[in-house]
Parts: C-alpha cells; sequence; structure tokens
C-alpha cells in the first residue's frame, strides 16, 4: 500500500507485488478545513482503516518527510504520520519510507521527475488517467517499492 500522507488530502493506493504490478485499487481521502483539527485526524483515521480491512496489505510505503519550508504544514504531515503508523501497527503492516527523488527515480527512471511525468506514468503503467497528484504520488510509492528488487537495495535506500 503507497499513502502519500496530507491532512486536506491523503491519497493512497493498493498495489499488488506481481510481474507487472497489479493496481487493484486507489483514492483520496479529504478533510474538510471547516472541522476541527481532531475530527480531521479521526475522519482520516476511520477512512484508513477500513481500507486496512478491506485488503490487510502486507506493506506500507510512505514519503519520507525530511524538509517543509512551512513548519505548520510539516507539523500536520507528521500528525497523519503518526495516525498511519498507527494502522500499520494495528494491522500488522511493515513500513517504509521512501525518499521523493528516489520514488521519482524507481517510477519513471529520472530523480528530478515533474508531476506530469508521473501521471504519464501511471497512464502507461495501468492504462488510467488520474488528476490528484496526491493519488499519483502514493501510486508512485507503491510502485517504487516493489521495483526495488533485492533486499539489499531496499535496505540501502529506504529509511
Amino acid at each position: 500500500m503507497g499513502i502519500d500522507p496530507g491532512l486536506s488530502n491523503l491519497g493512497w493506493a493498493i498495489i499488488e507485488d506481481k510481474d507487472p504490478p497489479n493496481l487493484i485499487d486507489f483514492g483520496l481521502i479529504k478533510t474538510e478545513k471547516e472541522l476541527n483539527e481532531e475530527e480531521r485526524l479521526l475522519k482520516v483515521y476511520n477512512s484508513l482503516k477500513n481500507i486496512y480491512k478491506n485488503y490487510y496489505p502486507t506493506y506500507t510505503v510512505i514519503e519520507n518527510i525530511y524538509f517543509k519550508k512551512n513548519i505548520k504544514t510539516a507539523i500536520k504531515i507528521g500528525e497523519v504520520k503518526g495516525v498511519i503508523l498507527l494502522i500499520a501497527g494495528e494491522f500488522k503492516s511493515k513500513v517504509y519510507e521512501l525518499n521523493p527523488s528516489n520514488v521519482k527515480l524507481y517510477f519513471t527512471g529520472f530523480g528530478g521527475s515533474k508531476k506530469n511525468n508521473m501521471k504519464k506514468m501511471v497512464k502507461i503503467l495501468y492504462n488510467i488517467e488520474i488528476k490528484e497528484d496526491d493519488t499519483v504520488d502514493a501510486i508512485a510509492l507503491a510502485t517504487s517499492f516493489i521495483n526495488l528488487k533485492s533486499l539489499r537495495e531496499k535496505s540501502d535506500l529506504i529509511s
């Protein structure tokens, strides 16, 4: 399962690890800005829990957040990440984090790819057009993880 964490928009994707990878399901969890933060995090928790109940993902792959210009945004994403880690722990899904440049590299072949390139790769790999950046990122996260061929490579690149 790939998850692009965010409080307003959280993209997720379930991809089966086979050759070629098989996109099973995907979506976007949105929370309304009018809700207080606890209500928004609860909505994320309940929505993700339903997804985990449906698919019991073996692995959860999220984007490694190492720098944000806006500290308030970084804190909110960190809180959402905490919700993700909690649910992954409840469902015994092993969590990995990938750096954005590694995701782009293993998804498109170029670490500096733009959003349009990511969307084109989703179209090429899964024959589907997706407009939401967060959902595309979740698909890219899960696919990139699958594309890491050996456990040794994973331990070198995944923190």
